[in-house]
């Protein structure tokens, strides 16, 4: 989510099965998508060296007005996927409970703060299998800021962060799982061109939630003020 960025270098750091054999919808995602992941890592930049508490409420604050209700959407769409898909997902679109967590660690109440209403297209499951490839990517950068948040805030996935720290150690392993879900679930171009759309227009409307969400919160500052 931060949100939430994919890097070689954690996939280098991360211990994990066998790599997936390079394919064509790997290489389209990573392509396809680099404009708006980097405008994505842009608004939320959370590997700032300067990076303060309220700042980090802030980002979780975000996240979980994106999460919460993509992932209500993507659960019900959920069931009516085939078997081996769903199985394959079922472990991954549980994070809001994660943001819950943090949030309460550092004393804000998530069921009073405002949610997303623009959410990616989930009427198929290449839509699905998109709109998954970028939250779990975020998953796996948030290794990244689970190891930053330590050093610049004191903060460890037992007191505030545990989005970000993910599957823990199991998060290499989830995230080839992740790829090898989208090798075989790629079976034409057509379906390759839907679930690149999709992870594209996930980052857009994650990108375009957290600007509204900062603008949401400067008006109320300068109203109070």
């Amino acid at each position: 989510m931060a949100a939430s960025v994919i890097t070689d270098r954690v996939n280098q750091q991360e211990a994990r099965p066998p790599p997936v054999a390079p394919s064509l919808i790997l290489s389209r995602l990573r392509l396809e998508t680099r404009g708006e992941h980097e405008a994505v890592e842009q608004v939320l930049d959370l590997m700032d060296a300067s990076l303060k508490l309220e700042g980090y409420r802030h980002r979780l604050k975000q996240f979980y007005g994106f999460y919460a209700p993509l992932e209500m959407a993507l659960q019900a769409r959920e069931l009516t996927l085939p078997p081996t898909t769903r199985v394959a997902l079922a472990a991954r679109l549980h994070k809001t409970a994660l943001l819950q967590q943090d949030l309460q660690h550092i004393g804000v109440r998530a069921e009073i703060l405002p949610l997303c209403r623009n959410l990616p297209p989930l009427g198929t499951q290449a839509e699905v299998l998109g709109c998954v490839y970028v939250m779990e990517g975020a998953t796996l950068g948030g290794r990244m800021i689970t190891q930053h948040i330590r050093t610049v805030l004191g903060i460890t996935p037992m007191t505030g962060g545990s989005f970000f720290d993910g599957y823990g150690d199991d998060t290499g392993r989830m995230w080839q799982g992740m790829r090898q879900l989208l090798v075989s679930s790629a079976s034409d171009t057509k379906t390759e061109d839907t679930i690149v759309s999709s992870a594209v227009a996930t980052f857009v409307d994650l990108r375009g939630w957290c600007e509204s969400f900062q603008k949401q919160t400067l008006n109320r500052v300068t109203h109070h003020a």
